[in-house]
């Protein structure tokens, strides 16, 4: 317990400081409740597999900008019944939202959620870090929103990765969304898209084990103390 203590008392304290970016430290925790905060905010359930950091490509959502880059979307959830995709962006400070994520945003949901899978396999193919998109894909796969053959599988085995990219053609997007959802997890709010860390901590206090309670108490902090407005100390 003292080592957990430790954790969250460094991330409260370090959150007043420059250039620290509480999100990617917090985003794991975040992780561990998120279907259940979603089921409790959107009365539907939620499945528990997860695709953090998802890229949807610029040219998909922006025909005129026809590149291979990247937006990251924090975490896409699917409903129980595979219906409904959660487009969810994590916000540790609500003075982080920017107009131009929720523009991208936006489009994403307009463009549909099987050519956001589409603009995976494009990054895919145009990609140098192909393992690490394929551990993507793979994790797509498990949430039943792609098929990929086997042939492709076996290639991604081999140290030689030749053919890889003509076998990627062969991959079936199986997604049956006809919907998407955007939420975002920020310190306060309470619009109908907005989860509160009021509303997170609400369900997290529900789990009586030592993370769940400590990360429960910084949710509390992180929400009525904004970054840079107490003095931190060395922890």
């Amino acid at each position: 317990m003292k080592q957990i203590d430790t954790l969250f008392n460094r991330m409260d304290a370090w959150r007043h400081l420059p250039n620290y970016q509480l999100e990617r430290r917090a985003d794991l925790f975040f992780s561990l409740y998120l279907p259940e905060v979603l089921e409790a905010k959107l009365g539907f359930p939620v499945g528990n597999l997860i695709a953090p950091e998802f890229p949807v490509r610029i040219g998909t959502i922006y025909p005129d900008i026809p590149i291979d880059k990247s937006y990251k979307i924090d975490y896409v959830a699917l409903s129980a019944d595979a219906d409904k995709a959660i487009l969810v962006e994590l916000k540790t400070e609500g003075s982080s939202r920017r107009e131009n994520q929720d523009k991208y945003l936006l489009a994403s949901r307009e463009a549909g959620f099987s050519a956001l899978l589409g603009g995976v396999l494009d990054i895919f193919r145009a990609s140098n870090s192909k393992h690490k998109y394929f551990a993507l894909l793979t994790l797509l796969e498990s949430m039943g929103l792609l098929r990929i053959p086997m042939e492709m599988k076996k290639i991604m085995s081999r140290p030689n990765l030749q053919g890889v990219t003509e076998s990627s053609h062969a991959i079936e997007i199986t997604a049956s969304v006809t919907d998407s959802i955007i939420v975002y997890v920020q310190p306060n709010g309470d619009r109908d898209n907005i989860i509160s860390f009021k509303d997170f901590r609400a369900v997290v206090q529900k789990h009586d084990d030592p993370v769940s309670q400590r990360f429960a108490q910084s949710l509390t902090e992180w929400a009525s103390i904004k970054a840079g407005e107490k003095e931190s100390s060395n922890q």
